[in-house]
């Protein structure tokens, strides 16, 4: 029978590798988001927004900022798991993992701890660089935390999901470049549905990460396009559903077993 207190020490070990391992390259995992922020921040904030007056009383550039600093708190928290586990089969150490004295939801959550990690890293840096270009006050601070703690928890059990799954390099990028981009720029980032025409704004609905970004403008701004409790709802059931698949994916030894 495995010593619970031992379970515990092996997920706190595991959890500081993974954040050892994104912290020694801070340079390519915490700086290129935030210095991508700080260029739509620059291009689309000053140079865009001074063509748009406001949206919903609110400055352009002060609309915009809650949208990029969820956007890169989605990439950063989805590319660390991603990452992690992609390489920990590529070089077969995965297998350490198998046969250390942790359960599945300990490999599973400190995994997952270390990419929500990343992601608030990301995020503070933007909130800092955004803090710079313009004031920026918070109306729900709860409702603000609960948004951006459970979309790094459901981005990042969604890398664990990817890293699963890929067998290749260009396999780990289709979900990244085809779904998670695309449904992140389309999802409000940039703009209010609002000032879609009706069919396109029922399009939009459909789009998970509008409602992410969309209750996180909340907690900065106090305005939506969507009920808030709808939107903080559908956050809880997705991160529930990834977290409960990343379980049965390691239970059963999903392409980490021969």
């Amino acid at each position: 029978m495995q010593n619970p207190k031992s379970n515990y020490t092996g997920m706190l070990t595991l959890l500081k590798r993974e954040v050892s391992r994104f912290l020694r390259v801070w340079s390519q995992t915490i700086v290129p988001p935030i210095v991508t922020s700080l260029l739509f921040i620059l291009i689309f904030g000053y140079s865009l927004g001074s063509r748009i007056s406001n949206i919903q009383g609110i400055s352009y550039i002060n609309y915009i900022i809650p949208g990029l600093l969820m956007m890169g708190v989605i990439i950063s928290a989805y590319a660390n798991t991603s990452s992690s586990l992609f390489i920990a089969k590529f070089q077969k150490s995965i297998q350490e993992y198998l046969i250390a004295p942790l359960s599945y939801w300990q490999i599973v959550m400190a995994l997952t701890l270390a990419g929500v990690l990343r992601a608030l890293l990301v995020g503070v840096g933007i909130l800092i660089i955004s803090l710079i270009a313009t004031p920026i006050t918070i109306s729900n601070a709860p409702i603000l935390i609960y948004f951006i703690t459970l979309t790094s928890f459901l981005f990042s059990f969604a890398g664990i999901i990817t890293g699963l799954w890929a067998e290749s390099f260009d396999k780990m990028n289709v979900f990244s470049v085809f779904l998670i981009t695309p449904l992140t720029y389309l999802g409000g980032v940039f703009y209010s549905i609002n000032m879609l025409p009706q069919f396109w704004q029922n399009i939009a609905k459909f789009n998970p990460i509008l409602y992410m970004v969309d209750g996180f403008r909340f907690g900065f701004l106090g305005i939506s396009d969507i009920n808030i409790y709808f939107s903080m709802a559908l956050l809880f059931v997705l991160t529930l559903i990834f977290f409960i698949w990343c379980l049965y994916l390691f239970k059963k030894g999903y392409k980490i077993r021969s």
